[in-house]
């Protein structure tokens, strides 16, 4: 009786490893890339702005993704941080993104990416184009608009 009792707790702490090693494993499997890159972006004809920006892309559904991005009045002083959302549908890469200044002003808008960048199958192949060339679109947020362009991510982690 107490061999039997020994293999059945044996059997079941084999099992709950097993459970959490495959578990593990799943997770890893979708454990999002994380990318990073810089922008400019036009506002009107004259202003021009620029930041940084991150992505995540979970492998799971390569058809969406999200992130967040900075805008800098120079190369280190962040004054607006926001995040974004992207979606591809049959015609474009399209989505949201919001801010707030450093002051606590909010902004929003919609974003969308010209037909060139459509050449990519997935959000991570799109924002890989961007390591040989600036990929672009456009942006509007209220009563201001303007295109954008992204350069370079690079792979962070996976």
């Amino acid at each position: 009786m107490m061999q039997h009792r020994t293999a059945v707790l044996a059997m079941k702490n084999f099992a709950y490893l097993f459970a959490f090693l495959l578990g593990s494993y799943a997770l890893a499997q979708d454990a999002p890339a994380q990318l990073h890159g810089s922008w400019t972006a036009t506002v009107g004809p004259t202003q021009v702005f620029r930041g940084s920006w991150t992505a995540s892309v979970v492998s799971r559904n390569p058809n969406s993704g999200r992130g967040t991005w900075s805008l800098y009045i120079d190369a280190d002083q962040s004054v607006m941080q926001g995040t974004w959302t992207a979606q591809k549908s049959a015609a474009e890469w399209s989505g949201t993104w919001s801010a707030r200044t450093s002051q606590g002003r909010s902004f929003n808008g919609t974003w969308s990416s010209g037909d060139a960048n459509l050449t990519g199958k997935t959000l991570q192949d799109m924002l890989q184009r961007a390591t040989q060339q600036e990929i672009g679109g456009n942006w509007r947020g209220g009563t201001l608009a303007g295109n954008w362009w992204l350069r370079g991510p690079t792979k962070t982690s996976k």
